[in-house]
């Protein structure tokens, strides 16, 4: 094993920059894509002024809704810079926030505690003034039920004594401890998942995508080696032909699970993202194998390089890991063979899994076959 060992080591001496190229690409190209995707998401968001003329806790926590809305950018300026903006089209609508907002809101008075504007290029006007209309209804509405309870307890000698701050606060509390109101939307014959900081693309479906056409760009020494002439030199060596591939698959399998652990790693410090080290090591070894059987039944680099494209271009589309589209539902089918499925749902035991194993087993059997 240490000659094979450092038989490989001289041959990576002379690719080394190739090598260290496909075992960084899909860590490299994931990080590159999703922190290309969140740039985009965040320019894609709906710019938004916003004018403060007093500052208060009610108008702070109005902001702050405003801003979490996932489908706004919002922008906190001037009266005079705000309309500037939205004359520029830099801003789709504009809202002031008026002073005595906060007096207004706890004397249940509705009228005229906001300005709005718009231009006639915008087009997410409505929404946005519906959920702030929703947002001061909903503490107005708190005000007026905090104002009905002092009164209950007037009227019936309660030994509360409950303070107007008090009885806002604890229905904030319940509202939030209670969760009113969650709604997931989820099409026909699809599970619904809820995340508070959803990617366009899943980070752990692009590696998976990126990692499988990598292993199959590596396994390109297994066609190469297939026409050396070096392998002649085996008849007269202890090794045979099958120990020296397997040899080879295990010290490449070896190697690229290393970088897969690098790879875990950095994208849990960087997009707190997780995935299973079961998982990890049965779709590396799967993929791995996959790749070194596949390999096999090629005579041209040229070949292998083109259908490993175009297999991880169909993968990618119709398992919808990477791309989430409608094809993804139509072609339930392709779960069962869809190789990213050890990954991304740790479902290994397959039409996919079965059929790795069994072409592994063939190749086992007419390789020992063949030396006997």
């Amino acid at each position: 094993m240490k000659q094979m060992i450092a038989t490989r080591l001289m041959r990576w001496k002379k690719q080394w920059v190739s090598l260290l190229f496909w075992l960084l690409f899909p860590l490299i190209a994931t990080i590159c894509v999703t922190m290309a995707a969140g740039t985009l998401q965040d320019d894609a968001k709906v710019p938004v002024g916003v004018v403060l003329e007093e500052q208060t806790e009610a108008t702070e926590e109005l902001v702050q809704e405003i801003k979490s809305a996932p489908f706004i950018r919002m922008t906190l300026l001037s009266e005079d810079e705000a309309l500037y903006d939205l004359e520029k089209h830099e801003l789709d609508s504009v809202f002031v926030i008026h002073e005595g907002f906060a007096q207004n809101v706890q004397q249940d008075n509705r009228n005229r505690l906001i300005t709005s504007y718009r231009s006639d290029l915008s087009f997410a006007y409505s929404p946005v003034k519906e959920m702030i209309i929703s947002y001061v209804q909903q503490e107005t509405g708190r005000s007026k039920t905090a104002f009905i309870v002092q009164e209950l307890d007037q009227r019936y000698n309660g030994q509360e004594n409950w303070a107007f701050e008090e009885i806002v606060t604890k229905s904030k509390a319940i509202q939030q401890n209670e969760n009113l109101l969650e709604t997931d939307l989820s099409f026909h014959d699809t599970s619904a998942t809820t995340t508070d900081n959803p990617r366009l693309f899943p980070v752990w479906g692009l590696w998976g995508v990126f990692s499988l056409l990598a292993t199959l760009l590596l396994f390109d020494w297994v066609v190469k080696e297939k026409r050396s002439k070096a392998l002649l030199r085996l008849a007269f060596s202890r090794w045979s032909k099958t120990s020296y591939l397997l040899y080879n698959f295990v010290l490449y399998t070896v190697v690229l699970f290393l970088a897969d652990l690098i790879t875990v790693s950095i994208v849990y410090v960087m997009f707190e993202e997780w995935v299973s080290l079961v998982h990890l090591v049965i779709y590396r070894l799967f993929i791995s194998a996959a790749a070194f059987l596949f390999a096999h039944l090629f005579r041209s680099t040229f070949i292998y390089y083109t259908v490993s494209f175009a297999l991880v271009l169909i993968v990618t589309i119709v398992s919808g890991a990477a791309l989430p589209t409608e094809a993804s539902s139509r072609l339930a089918w392709f779960d069962s063979v869809n190789p990213l499925a050890p990954l991304l749902s740790g479902d290994y035991i397959n039409l996919w899994s079965i059929a790795v194993v069994l072409a592994a087993v063939l190749w086992l059997i007419r390789k020992e076959h063949y030396h006997a």
